[in-house]
């Protein structure tokens, strides 16, 4: 396991450690990419926060890992005294995120997620201060998802599956050659606009971003290697539908409000990933039917396109499913 902080500072969630249970120094490409990836699950995890009493220390995940496949994430949230904030409206309080990589043979492991939520709980229980988050403290939670592992598994297994994230972080790089910007198109309806409005100020004060804008008619953040675009239905036509790498459609699938976003993707040319988030009935028979429905009429424009579906019916689900839906578009193939 690879185990991150971030942690929020009056400039923003910042990536404060970064520890393994091997000594290994980590490069600059290495950082980037965690940076990227946990200020990305920051801007979600606390996206609509309002007050200090919103917040609750839970485990986010699995997601996919954006940079390489064979890896998922997870990510806990966490609150912590901290005297050098200065942000009146935090009381002298940090919002902490700790972000652990671990092999996606290891996420399917039956008891596995439980297990781990709790030994986070456990050991975050007696944290008052952001400096008992410290490197010791890190590896001590490395160390128990060892015995976790060693209970689940044989220790073989458990050694072998210890070793796979010093191989990725060790593998020969190529020689970087410059890449084309991966555009991540977000398509969502007029009863999303107040998320979409929040996530994007979320990752305005996350990603290191070169250029944004923001209109009625499209949102728009770049950084050096991504550019995400939000578009209403309203607005999205084939010109945009078609430049980007990826797609996330958002639909209301309760009264098949979604016949708007069909007529958008009627006219689909190109061959983005797909990943849907959509809104459900919470009565688990009329949910099903009505996804059904949904999902037969979306095929006939998707076809065998990479696809990616998560469904919600709360604002807590609404916020991770879409941070699954995100890191899916980023991840490889």
């Amino acid at each position: 396991m690879l185990v991150c902080l971030f942690r929020l500072e009056d400039v923003g969630p910042n990536l404060v450690e970064m520890v393994l249970d091997k000594n290994v120094e980590f490069d600059q490409d290495t950082i980037d990419k965690f940076t990227f990836s946990g200020t990305v699950t920051y801007s979600l995890v606390f996206q609509g926060m309002v007050t200090l009493d919103d917040m609750s220390s839970e485990l986010y995940g699995p997601f996919p890992f954006a940079f390489s496949s064979g890896f998922v994430q997870y990510a806990f949230s966490f609150i912590a005294g901290d005297k050098t904030m200065k942000d009146k409206r935090m009381k002298e309080k940090t919002f902490g995120l700790i972000i652990m990589l671990v092999p996606e043979m290891v996420s399917k492991i039956d008891a596995f997620r439980e297990e781990l939520a709790k030994v986070l709980l456990y050991k975050f229980h007696k944290v008052y201060k952001i400096s008992q988050v410290d490197t010791a403290f890190l590896k001590d939670i490395i160390n128990s998802y060892n015995e976790i592992l060693k209970d689940l598994l044989s220790f073989k297994q458990a050694d072998l599956l210890s070793e796979q994230i010093l191989e990725f972080l060790q593998a020969k790089k190529k020689p970087a050659k410059k890449q084309p910007i991966t555009k991540i198109g977000v398509i969502y309806p007029t009863e999303f606009t107040s998320f979409i409005k929040n996530y994007y100020a979320s990752l305005l004060g996350s990603l290191p971003y070169t250029e944004t804008s923001y209109s009625e008619d499209i949102a728009i953040i770049r950084t050096a290697t991504h550019e995400f675009n939000f578009m209403n239905y309203l607005n999205a036509d084939e010109k945009y539908v078609n430049t980007q790498s990826a797609l996330i459609l958002l639909a209301d699938v309760r009264g098949r409000k979604y016949n708007p976003l069909f007529e958008i993707i009627e006219g689909l040319k190109s061959r983005p990933k797909i990943a849907t988030v959509v809104s459900l009935y919470e009565d688990i028979e009329k949910a099903s039917t009505e996804y059904a429905k949904f999902f037969t009429g979306l095929q006939r424009y998707i076809g065998d396109l990479p696809f990616f579906s998560a469904s919600f019916n709360t604002n807590y689900e609404f916020k991770t499913k879409m941070l699954e839906a995100l890191f899916w578009t980023l991840s490889p193939e």
